[in-house]
């Protein structure tokens, strides 16, 4: 079924529309900061599977593994195929990642779904090290964006929200303004 909702939920979503216009920019913002290479062009294309996995997440409050398990695999095999030195680095930074989100999840039911701690672990294994800034601004401006929610009244205290949005903008931060390891 997910197949079938994700093409027409985001080609048609009005809630949707900034996702395309996004993707172009974070990813020409990306070959501007690491340069025309190899590199860069990855980096690049993680860009515009961040801005799709907030879309999808903010249409239909999923983050698809068929999405998020490729990239950390990807993410993993090219660091041995090409950059072994970080691989210790972006393997524990994948696992961390996915273990305290896996633990909020559990002790703040609601908090976070799976997809989330599947994405902070994917962050991770892209990003290395700098997944904790990463993760801890996507943490904040969603909780920022929470707080705006229900002062505004526009959400109850049993409200949920869309996290990885949030998550998504850390990573793509983290992308532009920290140096992660390269990915080839």
């Amino acid at each position: 079924m997910m197949g079938a909702v994700l093409p027409r939920t985001l080609g048609r979503d009005r809630s949707t529309w900034w996702a395309g216009p996004l993707a172009v920019i974070l990813a020409v913002a990306t070959f501007v900061h690491l340069g025309a290479d190899a590199n860069a062009a990855a980096w690049a294309v993680v860009q515009v599977v961040l801005v799709a996995l907030a879309a999808i997440d903010v249409a239909t409050r999923l983050l698809p593994n068929r999405i998020t398990l490729p990239v950390s695999a990807a993410a993993v095999l090219l660091r041995v195929a090409e950059n072994g030195s970080v691989l210790l680095e972006v393997v524990v930074a994948g696992a961390a990642a996915f273990a305290v989100f896996y633990v909020v999840a559990l002790i703040v039911r609601g908090g976070f779904g799976m997809g989330d701690v599947k994405l902070a672990a994917m962050l991770g294994f892209l990003l290395g090290k700098a997944v904790v800034p990463a993760l801890v601004l996507g943490v904040v401006v969603g909780g920022v964006w929470s707080a705006v929610l229900l002062v505004t009244k526009r959400a109850g205290m049993r409200s949920s929200i869309a996290y990885g949005p949030f998550l998504a903008l850390g990573g793509a931060v983290a992308i532009l303004f920290s140096n992660p390891p390269a990915l080839v």
